[in-house]
């Protein structure tokens, strides 16, 4: 059987960069543009999209994907070939003779206020909303289904399923195990050889940092110390303990592999790329490479794996929504703390989240096997 699994393993890494390869290559290399500054795009320049926050942008060049523009004017040149659809909220648009615009112009004129605030206000409401709302909306669906007879069917017969076959449920959290790596493997791609995660990254730290100031620079400093430090020493030893007094060495083993495992991959990923920190400031000190965030991903193995542990031993749908969301609001609250205390680039966070969850479900599904194991070795 451990062949198997190694060779599970390994098929799994060659497809991942396989497809990875496969998914780059023959894509034209435009540059994505972020700016909060003045700028102009240049006759013979060629760039992907441009997003302009509170300033100008005047356009002598070929934007392949459009143009976002808030509180500011935008110029279009006689050369300027927009192949996109352009969006200006809070300023004008001034277009010269010539200038080809193949989508659509949405132009809202300025307000007498700055909408940049209002926009940023929106973007933070909406992602904070998903992140509770829509895993209730799944419960609320799940609990819906309750009421028509074929959710008793379905119920009986993955529970069949289940008796039968519970390698089928292994295999299903090894596969979505093999899809994030892939997805880690196409992040890799794109942020350290394409260096195509640069408007991403720009555009990020800045939405991150708009609203810094010093009574929220000590709060990112706490959260931070909730992915490594005192206040997660404390949490992880607690959790050992707590599983050692109650005797789940199976649940106690996984945890602690998902807890090492994710550590020593990431030591090994950062050493392999040797990604260099962002230089623009630093709130605190952080040595080692920055690709990818050992935070978010040592945190989301650790996190990941106890939410699982308690949300399955948990008796009612309500509990188990409620351990989901406060696990994943701190997984998220860890990684956009490295951003704004500029110790990691937000596509370094998102590859940790990636490589994280990879690991995280390969040791779910290992737990699940030794479960299996244990249960045949009972029966016999």
């Amino acid at each position: 059987m451990g062949r198997i699994w190694k060779s599970v393993v390994l098929g799994c890494l060659v497809l991942a960069g396989s497809l990875a390869i496969v998914h780059s290559s023959g894509v034209a290399e435009y540059p994505d543009v972020f700016s909060h500054k003045d700028i102009s795009i240049e006759p013979n320049q060629v760039i992907e999209r441009l997003l302009v926050a509170g300033a100008n942008a005047t356009v002598s060049g070929t934007v392949k994907d459009g143009i976002v523009l808030i509180d500011g004017n935008l110029r279009l040149m006689r050369e300027a070939r927009i192949q996109g659809s352009i969006v200006v909220l809070g300023g004008h648009v001034m277009r010269q003779t010539g200038s080809q615009v193949d989508g659509y112009v949405i132009h809202v004129p300025p307000q007498g206020f700055p909408l940049l605030k209002i926009v940023i206000g929106w973007l933070f409401l909406i992602a904070g909303l998903s992140l509770i709302l829509l895993p209730l909306v799944l419960w609320l669906l799940f609990s819906l289904s309750k009421r028509f007879s074929v959710y008793e069917k379905a119920k009986k017969w993955l529970f069949t399923v289940q008796d039968r076959w519970p390698i089928l449920y292994i295999a299903l959290t090894l596969g979505l195990s093999c899809s994030m790596l892939l997805l880690f493997s196409i992040l890799a791609w794109e942020t350290m050889f394409r260096h195509a995660m640069g408007v991403f990254d720009n555009t990020f730290i800045w939405l991150v940092r708009y609203f810094a100031n010093p009574t929220l620079d000590h709060i990112m400093i706490a959260i931070s110390t909730l992915g490594y430090g005192f206040s997660y020493a404390v949490i992880v030893t607690t959790s050992f303990v707590a599983l050692a007094v109650y005797r789940r060495w199976l649940e106690l083993g996984g945890l602690a592999l998902s807890f090492a495992g994710g550590a020593v991959l990431n030591f090994v990923l950062k050493n392999l790329f040797e990604r260099t920190r962002p230089d623009a400031f630093h709130l605190v000190t952080a040595a080692g490479y920055s690709f990818p965030s050992g935070h978010a991903m040592v945190s989301l193995c650790f996190y990941g794996m106890l939410a699982f542990l308690l949300a399955r031993n948990a008796q009612t749908w309500p509990w188990r929504y409620f351990v989901g969301v406060i696990t994943m609001l701190l997984v998220v609250a860890i990684g956009i703390s490295r951003i704004y205390l500029g110790v990691h680039y937000p596509s370094d966070v998102v590859a940790g989240y990636s490589a994280g969850t990879m690991w995280l479900l390969f040791v779910i599904s290992l737990l699940m096997w030794w479960e299996h194991e244990r249960e045949e070795k009972m029966e016999k």
